[in-house]
C-alpha cells in the first residue's frame, strides 16, 4: 500500500498516515490542462483508455469514493458492473504503472510520487484571491500572474458529465481570479499588466459584465477615459446583439458617471 499524495488541500485530498511509502523509487507526472498525459520518470506511458479516465478522474478530485469513481466513470451499467470495471481498471493500471494510485478500502486517492498540472494552477487561482501583497517576491507574483492568463482547457475532447462540470469549476475560478488579479493591479498603478490579466478575462467569457467592469476600472486608472468607453460600447453592442439585453445601471454610471460622455 501507498501513501497518498496530499496533492492539495483545495482538491480535497487528504493524508492517510496509516499507509506505506513507495519503495520504488519512481515518479509520475499527470497532465490535464492541454490534453491528457501519464508519465513515468518523464517517460510517457501508452495507458488504456479505462485507466486514463481513471487517472483523470482522480486527478481531477483527489481522494474520491470507489461507488463515485465507478459511478462517474461507467455511468450506464449497473453499479455491480460498474464496480467490476473499476477493479478491472485497476488491475490494468498496476499493468502499466506500479505507484500512482493508493488502494484503499473504500477510497482510492493519488499516491505521493504523482504530481498534477492542475494542482499548480489551482494553487496560483487560490493565492490571486488571497490577496497575496507583492512584497519583496514579485517574481513569485508574475509567476501567478501569468499563470492565470495562459491556461489550458481541461482535458479537451473528453465530454463526460463530470469532465463538463469540473471545466466550467476551473473556468470561473480563473475568471475570479483574473479579475482579482486586474484589480489588485489597478490598486498598486499597474496598469499595463491590469489591463492585460482583464483583457485575458473578457477573451475568456467576452459577455461577463464583472470582467468587462475590472477592464473599465483599469482604463479609468490611468485616465484612458476613450478607451473605457470604447470597452462599455463594444459591450452594449454585444450583450444587445446576442442576449437582447443592456449592461447595468451600475456599469453605466462607472463608465459615463464622471466624464458626462
Amino acid at each position: 500500500m501507498l501513501v497518498q499524495s496530499p496533492h492539495t488541500a483545495a482538491l480535497g485530498v487528504g493524508s492517510r498516515p496509516d499507509a506505506e511509502q513507495p519503495i520504488s523509487g519512481r515518479s509520475y507526472y499527470v497532465r490535464l490542462l492541454d490534453g491528457f498525459c501519464l508519465e513515468e520518470d518523464g517517460h510517457p506511458l501508452a495507458a488504456p483508455k479505462a485507466v486514463r479516465r481513471l487517472m483523470a478522474f482522480v486527478g481531477v478530485r483527489g481522494r474520491t469514493s470507489r461507488s463515485e469513481i465507478s459511478g462517474n466513470l461507467w455511468p450506464d451499467v449497473s453499479e455491480t458492473k460498474a464496480q467490476a470495471c473499476l477493479r478491472t481498471t485497476l488491475w490494468r493500471l498496476r499493468q502499466t504503472a506500479q505507484e500512482p494510485i493508493v488502494v484503499g478500502d473504500e477510497t482510492l486517492s493519488l499516491a505521493s510520487v504523482v504530481t498534477v498540472d492542475l494542482s499548480a494552477f489551482v494553487t496560483s487561482a487560490q493565492r490571486a484571491l488571497e490577496h497575496v501583497s507583492r512584497g519583496p517576491d514579485s517574481a513569485q507574483r508574475q509567476t501567478v500572474e501569468h499563470s492565470m492568463v495562459d491556461v489550458g482547457e481541461l482535458l479537451p475532447g473528453w465530454y463526460d458529465d463530470w469532465v463538463l462540470f469540473e471545466r466550467e469549476r476551473l473556468r470561473q475560478l480563473q475568471l475570479h481570479a483574473l479579475e482579482a488579479i486586474a484589480l489588485r493591479l489597478t490598486a498598486e498603478g499597474c496598469h499595463a499588466q491590469a489591463v492585460e490579466a482583464a483583457l485575458a478575462a473578457v477573451r475568456l467569457e467576452p459577455l461577463r459584465e464583472s470582467a468587462v467592469r475590472v477592464l473599465i476600472i483599469a482604463h479609468r486608472a490611468e485616465h484612458n477615459i476613450v478607451e473605457a468607453v470604447r470597452c462599455y460600447r463594444q459591450f452594449h453592442d454585444q450583450l444587445h446583439r446576442e442576449l437582447g439585453v443592456t449592461p447595468t445601471a451600475e456599469l453605466t454610471r462607472l463608465t459615463f458617471g464622471v466624464t458626462g460622455l
